[in-house]
């Protein structure tokens, strides 16, 4: 899911060079004759993947005498790298933050021939890999989420984490928790962080509309013909319920990303609907936590829980960058165990590439990982049943209506029209 919508310039706040991102490969900081290779990176500056990447960089340059690598991060991701793909301007080697297909694949080198090729997760395999059978990303890890709950807090009302099979489950376990004084379900409802609110609506789109094997939209949301009034109506009156019940944080609308981990951490909050990087930056506050993350709750009986699985750190490589052939040696370097195992233990996920070297240190996260070893995946919901370019109509109509500065039928819409709107352009 992409986060980060904050502005459309396109400075090169947070990378390392404190410089602007230069075009792709052009020769510039590193000296006469150098090589300087653009990295952009979809995770933030604080985020722990993001410095540990800046590591990789620099040992890179230190094998590689006469590159230098520019690695960073644009804080309004999705519209900067719009902007430079209409430009056809882009860095030599981005994150494809889940649209390695269905977005970028035409401005990628497809990688099947590198020689890492054959060790791509086969759970990753099919969500980045195009109708010919082509890939154009190195996936550093394997992207497998429910919801991220505190043990501690869930246990200490009486909550098995085993029961939560349904959204009425759900709606048992948020009561008990408000009724112990806590806070069921947290979100970063601000202006500039919205795309929580919008993770929500992924997780719901999911469960409402696509998991049922006997009755679900898939169909009606791919052909256009989808019902937005009477079946995402159903999904608005769900989040509606969370907020009129008391089940969110009472900042919903201005919290943020940083005192959802703090809260997290601090066994003040049940669950959050996010990555499951969330567990990491959680403990960061309080080690001893126990925190951990359930599959999707169904929305029938019948329905058995689900996973959202997708891309989460990727790599792929501009197929017209002048500095293609060092992008490509940069992605054979990534691709080492060491690098590997390092991205996926930081963001408590599987291992992006497999082998008896590849492994993630998931520690205290094991059991859960192992309890749902047979459960469905699904990949995320807009970006396998929404135009591209859906995901911020989804932010905005959820934070509109928790906020009360939009009514249903105006949500309903905006949605519509968009949805509309963007398959005419896409077809």
């Amino acid at each position: 899911m992409c986060k980060r919508i904050i502005g459309v310039l396109l400075l090169g706040i947070g990378f390392a060079s404190g410089a602007l991102f230069a075009a792709g490969g052009r020769q510039g900081g590193a000296g006469p004759g150098s090589t300087v290779l653009n990295v952009a990176l979809s995770y933030q500056p604080a985020e722990q993947v993001h410095q540990y990447m800046l590591t990789v960089g620099k040992d890179y340059e230190a094998a590689n005498p006469g590159v230098k690598v520019e690695m960073g991060f644009y804080p309004d991701y999705e519209v900067t790298m719009k902007t430079k793909m209409a430009a056809r301007d882009l860095p030599d080697l981005w994150a494809t933050h889940g649209w390695s297909v269905a977005r970028y694949s035409e401005y990628l080198e497809p990688l099947n021939s590198q020689s890492w090729a054959s060790k791509v997760n086969p759970k990753i395999l099919p969500v980045i890999t195009n109708k010919s059978g082509q890939f154009f990303v190195l996936p550093f890890n394997v992207e497998s989420q429910g919801i991220v709950v505190n043990q501690d807090v869930l246990e200490s009302v009486g909550v098995d984490i085993r029961s939560i099979k349904t959204w009425d489950d759900f709606r048992n376990a948020c009561a008990k928790v408000k009724a112990a004084g806590k806070i069921p379900l947290d979100i970063a409802g601000n202006a500039s962080e919205d795309w929580t609110v919008g993770t929500i609506y992924n997780t719901l789109g999911q469960s409402f509309l696509v998991t049922n094997e006997r009755q679900n939209s898939r169909n009606a949301l791919l052909d256009g013909s989808f019902n937005w009034g009477r079946d995402w109506g159903v999904i608005q009156d769900f989040l509606l319920e969370l907020r009129d019940k008391g089940y969110l944080n009472p900042d919903y609308t201005q919290g943020t990303e940083e005192n959802q981990f703090r809260r997290l951490g601090n066994g003040e909050v049940a669950f959050v609907m996010s990555a499951n990087n969330a567990i990491t930056r959680a403990k960061l506050v309080n080690p001893n936590a126990r925190i951990g993350f359930i599959a999707v709750p169904s929305n029938s009986p019948g329905d058995p829980p689900t996973l959202t699985s997708g891309e989460r750190m990727t790599l792929g490589a501009y197929k017209d960058g002048r500095a293609k052939a060092e992008a490509l040696k940069f992605l054979e370097y990534c691709s080492q165990p060491a690098i590997i195992n390092r991205v996926a233990t930081l963001d408590k996920c599987e291992t992006g590439l497999i082998g008896p070297e590849y492994t993630a240190d998931l520690s205290d996260l094991k059991p859960y990982f192992d309890n749902l070893q047979n459960i469905r995946g699904f990949p995320y919901f807009d970006r396998a049943y929404l135009p591209s370019g859906m995901w911020d109509a989804l932010c905005k109509t959820a934070s509109g209506l928790l906020a009360n500065t939009m009514t249903k039928d105006q949500a309903i819409s905006r949605l519509r029209n968009d949805y509309n709107d963007l398959r005419a352009q896409q077809q």
